[in-house]
């Protein structure tokens, strides 16, 4: 009774700490789930901002495609004061958005015909002129980032002027402070952190700013396959993005229509602050069971160990240390049944020392004993990890050899009766045994494999001593 009382008193402590870290792991995940949400949420909102800046641009570019004829799309102008107006025209348009630092029209050879900087300037290979031009289904396409001719990191939106064929196209820049300004507005923990990039890995935007790797491509596996994906959004906990040495839960988000991708992270050290708390207050209380309980746990765990103790007597020959007759017993039928059900074959090796009466009655029984010993060390050494060796009785032993076929049986039976043979026996000089080989039949029991096995030995007994008999 007392005994129940205290497995009881245990099992209680073991349920207590159940519930409590049922409790913690319950609350964690509610803290991991709100930032992913805020993650989430956060890349949402960043990323339809810049998509709603460059759909307002989309509206200018296509003013300018209806109003500007693409007949004028010429370089050299032929007429100046239409060049003029033209280049006033784009330009006004352009300070209608805060955000925009560069306009300009380009002809159907990606010839800079019209803009307030420096014209004639071939954007052939341009990522932002060459992929509308050569793909006639793209009527407005934005670019990565890219350096201009003037030396500037921009993004450049453009829209084709309308037609069947390529006749030019109207365009738009930003440089990488538009960026900056999303992230700006947006408030991060206190180790967490925002980026922008594009397609081809350039860092756009950083906060906290990373002025000298702005413009920069960053090397990361998971923002690249990222990209590479069909998905729009991914969830991802680790470190190392963006150059972010913390260990945060990342969102990354693709901007509709757009080469850009938005990354928000929160550290685990921010979001998991309150949590932490909890876990100080669980384990202090935690803590205060144990001590109570302590004595009752030892009392209980001591007395597992003694019931592990007497089952290992109960299974193992006090002399030699190997398993008895009983154990035997139970592998025999672990081994039947698994060879019944997955159609396996076994086998087993009996084997006895021969003439072991004669160094009982030579050297007495204490040298018997001690050779035993060694012949079990021999054995144990010289099988494979998954046989199960034992003292069947006497002198002799009994090897059962799981998914094993009858040549590989008589290998190995061979190689142990070579080294009992090479063996120098501690007092009683050299020995040998002999041995019988049996393996499984269907519809054996454990009394017919060791009825063959005893018959392989006798006869490897009658025909001379010290060899190995396979059953017939």
């Amino acid at each position: 009774m007392i005994q129940k009382i205290k497995l009881y008193y245990y099992l209680f402590s073991i349920s207590i700490l159940i519930l409590f870290c049922i409790d913690n792991y319950v609350s964690y995940t509610h803290e991991k789930t709100l930032t992913l949400n805020r993650t989430s949420n956060s890349s949402l909102l960043i990323s339809e901002w810049i998509k709603s800046a460059f759909i307002s641009s989309d509206y200018i570019l296509q003013d300018m495609i209806y109003t500007v004829p693409s007949s004028e799309l010429q370089y050299p102008a032929k007429n100046i004061d239409s060049y003029r107006k033209i280049t006033k025209y784009i330009n006004d348009k352009r300070k209608t958005l805060p955000n925009a630092n560069g306009v300009g029209l380009n002809d159907k050879n990606c010839i800079l015909t019209h803009t307030p900087a420096i014209v004639g300037f071939n954007a052939i290979d341009r990522e932002w002129c060459s992929v509308p031009k050569n793909n006639p289904k793209i009527q407005t396409y934005i670019s990565n980032m890219f350096e201009s001719n003037i030396g500037e990191l921009m993004v450049v939106q453009v829209r084709k002027f309308p037609g069947e064929t390529f006749t030019g196209l109207a365009g738009l820049g930003v440089n990488l402070n538009f960026f900056s300004k999303w992230l700006e507005k947006v408030k991060t923990t206190p180790h967490g952190m925002i980026a922008i990039v594009d397609s081809k890995m350039n860092l756009l935007a950083r906060q906290p700013a990373l002025d000298n790797m702005l413009g920069k491509e960053i090397d990361n596996s998971i923002i690249k396959d990222f990209i590479a994906s069909n998905t729009t959004q991914s969830l991802y906990s680790g470190k190392n993005i963006v150059l972010d040495k913390e260990n945060s839960i990342y969102s990354l988000r693709k901007v509709d229509n757009s080469p850009f991708v938005v990354i928000v992270g929160e550290a685990d050290e921010d979001w998991q602050e309150r949590w932490r708390k909890q876990v100080v207050v669980s384990i202090l209380i935690l803590i205060t069971l144990w001590i109570m309980a302590w004595q009752i746990l030892q009392h209980y765990i001591q007395t597992l160990e003694n019931e592990k103790k007497l089952e290992h007597l109960s299974q193992t020959d006090q002399l030699t240390g190997l398993y008895n007759r009983h154990k035997l017993h139970q592998v025999f039928t672990s081994e039947i049944n698994r060879s019944n059900r997955f159609e396996e074959v076994f086998g087993v090796i009996l084997l006895d020392l021969d003439l072991f009466k004669n160094v009982n009655d030579t050297y007495g029984h204490d040298v018997g004993d001690l050779v035993l010993k060694e012949i079990s060390n021999i054995l144990k050494d010289n099988i494979r990890a998954s046989d199960t060796l034992g003292r069947w009785g006497g002198e002799e032993f009994l090897i059962i050899l799981p998914k094993i076929d009858i040549d590989g049986a008589k290998i190995l039976a061979e190689k142990l009766r070579k080294e009992i043979e090479n063996h120098q026996f501690t007092i009683a000089g050299k020995m040998t045994a002999s041995f019988g080989l049996a393996y499984y039949k269907k519809g054996d029991d454990e009394n017919s494999i060791i009825k063959r096995a005893d018959d392989a030995l006798y006869k490897a007994k009658e025909i001379g001593r010290n060899i190995v008999k396979i059953e017939e």
